[in-house]
């Protein structure tokens, strides 16, 4: 009997994470969900199985991954989409807000790689990180997130590296601004740092926000064997933010 590829996604109630945990079952994996959030998932479908968490805590995340190794012989996938954002000059960025946005953007990567190593190097598997555009470049009063994107890169690389030859893959994409609920957040008391969100989108040589499945499809792309070459590469998927 075919084996039915499982994927951990992880962030995967919401936007970009919401969006591959679609495409992948529309592709016939097998999906487990780990978010703070489970309310709105169809929990009901047998091919998808969410655990409510928050990905900051180690116990939490030991404790999932545990009690999937009783459920499941290997996962074939691990997409980390966790992250939220922060706007503030270094004066308003207090320790608490630093340590808040770098433990859920980057220290929950770290956590989620290592708790689901055993299951992954079963017989091989992808890992894919879910970065930013501001991973590569700065800009004002995000200090702390970009720092926390910019630290998924070398994480990833770094892992890429070590895990190979466990025959894991690890690689990260990097998206523009995408129109996702934490982006329409940011913007809802008004224009922010870059403006408005059309102002925003006008830095992109698109002219345009993102959608999370444009988002989606390179990370399933990742997830599969069409990219069985390709490790610790950083896919950007901008609309062309970072080519002015």
């Amino acid at each position: 009997m075919a084996h039915t590829s499982t994927a951990v996604v992880t962030g995967g109630n919401s936007g970009i994470g919401r969006a591959t945990v679609e495409l992948l079952l529309t592709q016939g994996w097998k999906v487990v969900v780990i978010d703070r959030d489970i309310s709105n998932l169809d929990a009901v479908r047998p091919e998808l199985t969410a655990y409510q968490a928050d990905a900051r805590d180690p116990a939490a995340v030991e404790n999932i991954f545990t009690e999937l190794a009783g459920s499941v012989d290997r996962v074939d996938a691990l997409v980390n989409a966790v992250g939220i954002e922060y706007v503030g000059t270094l004066e308003e960025t207090s320790p608490d807000e630093w340590h808040r946005v770098v433990d859920t953007n980057l220290t929950s990567y770290y956590l989620l790689c290592r708790a689901a190593l055993p299951l992954l190097r079963q017989r091989g598997g992808a890992v894919v990180n879910v970065a930013s555009q501001l991973s590569l470049v700065g800009t004002a009063r995000f200090s702390a997130y970009t720092a926390s994107k910019a630290g998924i890169i070398g994480l990833s690389r770094s892992l890429a590296l070590e895990l190979a030859p466990h025959g894991i893959r690890v690689n990260v994409v990097c998206p523009g601004a995408v129109d996702t609920p934490l982006l329409q957040r940011q913007f809802a008391d008004g224009p922010g740092p870059q403006g408005s969100l059309d102002d925003l989108a006008a830095m992109h040589a698109l002219r345009r926000l993102g959608e999370p499945a444009e988002i989606a499809a390179p990370i399933g792309f990742l997830c599969g064997p069409g990219s069985s070459f390709m490790t610790g590469s950083v896919v950007v998927v901008d609309g062309g933010y970072t080519s002015w």
